[in-house]
C-alpha cells in the first residue's frame, strides 16, 4: 500500500494549466505532460497519483490551472479526496477575494480618509499604485510589528467568533481553523496601509476596522461547506444510477433489486469492474475561469459531475422539489433527523444543501446557479455547479 505524504491528496486529477501557468512552469524543472481533459483532447498539463494540495492552492490562487478533471469507474473511494479538491478551490477563490476586498473598504473607509485629510502630501488614495519599493522596505523595516499585529488580530477575531451565541459549534470551528490561513493570504499592500495608520492616532479604529471584516469575511466558509455537501450528494446519486446501467445491461440483477445487490461487496466489486472493462467512467471536472472584462466578478469555478445512466422523471421532479426548498428558519441539523426512503441508496437528502447555497451567494453577492442535464441518446446525464465570485 502506498503511503500518501501529509498535505498530499490521492487522486490521479489532470492538472490543466492556463497559458501562463505554462509559461511559469516551463521555466522551471517541472515536467509538463500532455493529460486527459473533460473535451477528451489531451492538454499540457501535470499528473501523478496524489497532488500537494498548498501548492495547488497557490497554482490555482495565480490563475496558473484552467483545469482540473478527473475519471474513474468508481468515486465512493475518493470521495473525501474528491470533496477536499472541492473545498481547496472555492478557498482559492475567497483568499483571491479576500485582498481587494480588504482594499475597497480600507480605501473607501473614513479612518483613511481622515489620514489623508491630515497627510495630504502621503493620501493614499489607489490600492494598485502603492509603491513596490517603498512598501518592501517599510515592511521589513517594520517585521516584528507586523508579526505582533498578526497575533493580536488573530487573537481579537477568535474572541469575537467564540462570543457569538448564534453561530452553531461546528462553524466555530471551521472559522476558527480557516483564520490563521486567511491573515496569511493576505496581500502585503493591505498590511502596508494598515501599518500607516497604525502608527497613528487612529490606530484603534484601523484595528476595529479589520477586526470587523475578518470576522465577516470568515462568514464566507459557508460557501465552501455548503458546495462540498451538495457535491457529495450528486456523487453519491452519479454513482448509483452509474452502477445500476451497469448492473441491469449485464443482466445482474433487476432495476427494483439494484440497491439490494449494491449492498453485498463482492457485488460491487463485480459491476466495478464491468465498467472498467467497458470504459463506462464518472467523471468530475473544475474548470476556473478568469473574468478580465467584470472586474467586480472576476473568479469564476464550474464544477461539473457526468455519469452514464438517466433519472427517471420520477426522481427529477423529487431533485428538483428538494433543490427548490425554502430553507429559512430551519436549521441543517433537522435535515438530519428526516428518515430516508427505506432501503433505498442516495436518497437526496443533502440537495437540500442547494438552497442553502442558494441563500448564502445571494446574499454575498456572488452569482451560483445549478444544472441538471440529461443526454438521452448518450445515456448520460451532467450536473453543473457554475459560482462566479
Amino acid at each position: 500500500m502506498t503511503t500518501i505524504a501529509k498535505g498530499f491528496i490521492d487522486i490521479p486529477a489532470s492538472i490543466v494549466l492556463t497559458g501562463e501557468g505554462l509559461h511559469i512552469l516551463s521555466k522551471s524543472r517541472t515536467a509538463i505532460q500532455r493529460v486527459p481533459s473533460r473535451s477528451g483532447q489531451p492538454k499540457e498539463g501535470l499528473l501523478s497519483q496524489a497532488f500537494n494540495a498548498a501548492t495547488v492552492q497557490k497554482m490555482i490562487m495565480n490563475s496558473y490551472i484552467e483545469e482540473m478533471y478527473y475519471a474513474s469507474p468508481e468515486f465512493l473511494t475518493k470521495r473525501p479526496q474528491i470533496i477536499s479538491t472541492t473545498n481547496l478551490i472555492i478557498y482559492a477563490m475567497l483568499y483571491k477575494m479576500l485582498s481587494p476586498t480588504m482594499a475597497r473598504h480600507v480605501i473607501e473607509s473614513p479612518v483613511l480618509r481622515e489620514h489623508n485629510r491630515r497627510n495630504p502630501k502621503a493620501a493614499i488614495t489607489d490600492f494598485k499604485h502603492v509603491p513596490q519599493k517603498v512598501m518592501d522596505d517599510f515592511l521589513t523595516r517594520n517585521k516584528a510589528v507586523l508579526a505582533r499585529i498578526e497575533h493580536e488580530m488573530i487573537d481579537a477575531v477568535l474572541s469575537r467568533i467564540t462570543a457569538d451565541t448564534q453561530l452553531p459549534e461546528e462553524d466555530k470551528i471551521v472559522r476558527m481553523r480557516s483564520l490563521e490561513k486567511f491573515v496569511r493570504w493576505v496581500d502585503k499592500r493591505i498590511w502596508y496601509l494598515y501599518l500607516i495608520i497604525y502608527q497613528t492616532p487612529l490606530k484603534a479604529e484601523i484595528e476595529k476596522a479589520y477586526v470587523d471584516l475578518f470576522f465577516q469575511y470568515l462568514d464566507n466558509t459557508q460557501i465552501a461547506t455548503h458546495t462540498g455537501n451538495l457535491v457529495m450528494e450528486f456523487i453519491q446519486n452519479a454513482e448509483k444510477a452509474h452502477l445500476e446501467r451497469v448492473i441491469v445491461r449485464n443482466h445482474l440483477a433487476s432495476r427494483d433489486k439494484v440497491d439490494e445487490y449494491l449492498r453485498s461487496k463482492a457485488h460491487r466489486e463485480q459491476a466495478i469492474a464491468l465498467a472498467a472493462r467497458s470504459k463506462q467512467q464518472l467523471e468530475i471536472t473544475w474548470q476556473l475561469h478568469t473574468d478580465r472584462v467584470n472586474a467586480n466578478k472576476a473568479y469564476n469555478v464550474k464544477i461539473i459531475l457526468s455519469n452514464y445512466g438517466l433519472i427517471n422523471e420520477s426522481t427529477r421532479m423529487n431533485l428538483s422539489q428538494k433543490m427548490k426548498t425554502d430553507t429559512s428558519g430551519i436549521a441543517l441539523s433537522d435535515f438530519y433527523e428526516q428518515p430516508s426512503e427505506a432501503g433505498k441508496l442516495g436518497a437526496g437528502l443533502g440537495l437540500l444543501y442547494n438552497s442553502y447555497l442558494e441563500d448564502v451567494c445571494r446574499e454575498k453577492g456572488i452569482r451560483y446557479f445549478c444544472t441538471i442535464f440529461p443526454e438521452p441518446k448518450l445515456e448520460k446525464t451532467t450536473v453543473t455547479l457554475d459560482l462566479t465570485f
